[in-house]
């Protein structure tokens, strides 16, 4: 790839940089890229990633007792610009009086009135759309922004500061490598220009992603020495599993809980700490673990956290609701009290100096669920739920698998979209194997007032 050719993926990227990048493509070990993904970063975009850093500096611990008037203040200049929040907020409402009072956003409505919740005047030229896994049954295609994306690398600045890391940085270097263990998912490098052209690569453990087998990841990841990985805790599993020589300053579990065994299991065998890191595709990071106390800190100041009842109420201070957020770095996807569907306490601990910060404690939501096809290897919850929506107009499904190894699918259709469950059964044998035993049952009224469990497992997940 030639200078102009990488620029327009990378704007900024320099002669050492793209040198970088074709290290990381052309090497004899890499597996089998799939894609090529820029960053689409922008120079204004780097003075804004300072800026943040100087906010994430000096910002006090969000308050007890409400949102703060920085809060309030933004959310009166986005209803002017959202349609679905002008519904929402009766004109003339006094935000912090009636703010408990307020309705409450949720997956569904991303899911089918996305373009009620982008801003009518935000310019869409910068656009991007990520699509997630549909770990709570719903699949989202979340509209996003480079910046947003940018101002997340200062976020991970933050949470390996805390274990008094740093990240490596600069043309030449691999900053970073994120892990997957599916049957299917983009397989790629790119540069992070945020991090002076530093390269990444995402990688999938398993042995038709790779030209020589899982012998090349070993050998890949070795060489490259990446500063950090991440990846869910079926991935670092695997990579406990495989023994991969890797020297990684800290590892990252994202997407769905940490068991504390396997944590241990991966914090000694890599001597480094592992933060659990907890984020959404539309809420970005949220909060991690950090030293000292227990739980997850929050850790960007530009989000508001409450804890809710059933009725979008705020629970007291302590006890256990759904996580809701305000805020946020997207100007695509500007949020309200959006319920995430996953579930904690929120605890205000005491810091040094006596700085009392808040936590998240006893999260849940997003367990960690393994799957296991005919002949007992893993099947991944994401390869499910894509195997679900590949050809089918499912709005939500539960899928459960029993200690005998059958399976049980209930799926919601799309209303007036046929679905024949002779093809989902097709599709999900594919992944467990063709002789394995699944029923596919349809309900119109599945998630109709009651919360959804999208997997269900007897068989425990990897514990190291």
């Amino acid at each position: 790839m030639d200078l102009d050719a990488a620029r327009q993926l990378f704007p900024l990227v320099t002669v050492e940089g793209l040198r970088g990048l074709e290290r990381i493509r052309q090497h004899p070990s890499a597996p089998r890229f799939t894609h090529l993904i820029g960053d689409h970063v922008r120079a204004e975009d780097l003075h804004a990633v300072d800026a943040f850093r100087g906010a994430l500096a000096s910002a006090p611990p969000q308050p007890r007792g409400g949102p703060p008037p920085p809060v309030l203040e933004w959310v009166s200049r986005m209803r002017a610009r959202v349609p679905r929040w002008r519904a929402l907020i009766p004109e003339g409402s006094a935000l912090e009086r009636d703010w408990a009072r307020l309705p409450t956003l949720r997956r569904e409505d991303v899911a089918a009135h996305v373009e009620e919740l982008v801003p009518e005047d935000e310019p869409l030229e910068r656009l991007i759309v990520y699509e997630t896994s549909g770990t709570t049954g719903h699949a989202l295609r979340v509209p996003h922004h480079p910046l947003a994306v940018a101002l997340t690398h200062a976020l991970a600045e933050r949470a390996l500061a805390w274990h008094g890391l740093e990240v490596l940085q600069g043309p030449g270097a691999v900053a970073c490598m994120n892990l997957r263990a599916q049957a299917s998912v983009w397989v790629y490098p790119s540069l992070f220009s945020v991090w002076r052209g530093a390269g990444f690569a995402r990688l999938n453990l398993v042995p038709h992603a790779w030209p020589d087998g899982l012998a090349a990841a070993r050998r890949f990841v070795e060489a490259l020495a990446p500063g950090f990985l991440s990846g869910d805790p079926i991935s670092l599993a695997e990579l406990l599993r495989l023994e991969v020589p890797a020297r990684p300053a800290a590892l990252f579990s994202t997407a769905v809980a940490l068991a504390a065994p396997l944590g241990a299991a991966l914090s000694a065998r890599f001597g480094c700490p592992v933060i659990d890191w907890y984020s959404t595709t539309e809420t970005g990071p949220v909060a991690c673990t950090r030293p000292g106390g227990e739980g997850m800190a929050l850790l960007a100041p530009d989000l508001y956290v409450e804890i809710l009842d059933q009725e979008g109420l705020p629970v007291p201070e302590g006890a256990r609701g759904e996580i809701a957020v305000t805020g946020g770095r997207n100007p695509y996807l500007p949020l309200l009290r959006y319920r995430t569907g996953d579930f904690a306490r929120l605890l205000w601990a005491p810091r040094e100096g006596g700085t009392l910060e808040p936590r998240l404690v006893d999260l849940e939501g997003r367990a960690a669920v393994v799957f296991r096809a005919e002949d007992g290897s893993p099947v991944s919850p994401v390869d499910v739920g894509r195997a679900l929506r590949h050809r089918f107009a499912v709005v939500q499904h539960a899928f459960e698998q029993r200690a005998d190894g059958s399976c049980l699918a209930v799926l919601r259709p799309a209303g007036g979209v046929p679905l024949d469950p002779a093809q989902v059964e097709a599709e999900l044998r594919a992944l467990f194997g063709p002789l394995a035993r699944i029923e596919v049952r349809t309900d119109p009224d599945l998630g109709a007032g009651e919360k959804v469990v999208p997997y269900r497992s007897a068989f425990p997940a990897a514990s190291g």
